[in-house]
């Protein structure tokens, strides 16, 4: 297997800074799951490995599942949709046409053919993610009326989505605006959001596009609700590794808001139930803020809190590192480490 590498686009709650901590707690399972995808960061972190290994990705996000299945059977039209100027007539239409179709005929899609994807919504997806300011699928001002692109006289929900109307995007004319924080050189297509590429052309995005693709080569990926993929036969042990089943667990936490492409309430809850009840001698590491899993800690569980920094992956809290917790079922491995350190970025 290939080194480890990183997701190609921010993601809020993605846990790359624990991933190293999380295989400690793991070891090397012959079959590993993660039910809440997201970014794949821990995924992607994995220690390398020889042999086969029983992998999956789940999320119930169809545009997300999307992403990685593309990437895994489309890496080089994903890079020809993905890379390019970035104007914001082009990313508001980008964002309406993807808005508009996600519908759970996407999630139905997806659930119904596991080779099903489509490699130019994945591009696009992957220029809104990476060129998005905060929360990027919340309501922008643009939709799509008659078949045209139309910009709505208000915006409503004020502050969600990108506008023209915010005071940092008074330039207009200049695409997304070089004030965006978090896209560098702007105009240069998707950039400083997409690991190791920095400004890359169309053959460096390729590039690292066909690393994910082989590190996702034998994974599999699923889209729909996250208990469909913690039964035994789901979860079950390839030929490899050290015999051991292996699944994080990592939900939109219950203060987490609304975050997420699709509705997270109570979700967080119905995970620490079906643990309570479930975790045998599977190694389980459920990831939530506080305490509000600590009534796992009665099943001999234990907990790992955080120390400093802005969390375990992208944020936009420097205190949120102190709040970041990971639950460890009894089947873990020991280790010395007893915090999470997020001091620093990597």
């Amino acid at each position: 297997m290939t080194a480890t590498l990183s997701a190609p686009f921010p993601y809020f709650g993605g846990k790359r800074r624990a991933a190293s901590l999380v295989w400690s707690a793991l070891g090397d399972p012959s079959g590993y799951v993660e039910p809440f995808a997201g970014s794949a960061a821990v995924l992607l972190g994995r220690p390398a490995f020889k042999g086969r290994r029983v992998e999956t990705l789940n999320d119930a996000d169809g545009w997300l599942v999307n992403l990685w299945r593309s990437i895994q059977l489309s890496p080089d039209d994903v890079a020809h949709h993905a890379w390019g100027p970035v104007a914001e007539i082009d990313y508001h239409a980008r964002l309406a046409w993807l808005q508009e179709r996600r519908t759970p005929d996407l999630v139905a899609w997806l659930e119904g053919d596991p080779e099903a994807h489509d490699a130019k919504a994945a591009g696009w997806w992957l220029t809104v993610a990476a060129a998005g300011i905060g929360d990027p699928w919340g309501p922008g001002p643009w939709r799509v009326v008659d078949g045209h692109l139309r910009k709505l006289p208000h915006l409503g929900d004020a502050g969600k989505g990108v506008n023209r109307e915010l005071p940092h995007l008074g330039d207009a004319g200049k695409g997304v605006n070089r004030k965006l924080p978090h896209l560098g050189d702007a105009g240069k297509g998707v950039n400083r959001e997409l690991p190791h590429l920095g400004n890359a052309g169309r053959g460096d995005l390729a590039a690292y596009m066909q690393a994910l693709a082989h590190r996702l080569h034998r994974v599999r990926i699923t889209c729909g609700d996250w208990r469909r993929v913690v039964t035994p036969s789901a979860s079950r042990a390839g030929a490899g590794g050290d015999g051991s089943r292996a699944i994080l667990l990592d939900p939109p936490y219950a203060t987490s808001g609304d975050l997420y492409a699709e509705s997270s309430a109570g979700v967080a809850a119905e995970v620490l139930g079906w643990c309570a009840r479930n975790v045998t001698d599977q190694r389980v590491v459920l990831c939530g803020y506080d305490n509000e899993h600590d009534a796992l800690l009665d099943h001999d569980w234990r907990v790992i809190e955080g120390r400093s920094g802005g969390g375990a992956g992208y944020s936009v809290r420097s205190d949120n590192g102190r709040r970041e917790r990971l639950w460890l079922s009894p089947a873990c491995l020991s280790f010395g480490q007893e915090r999470l350190d997020f001091g620093s970025a990597s």
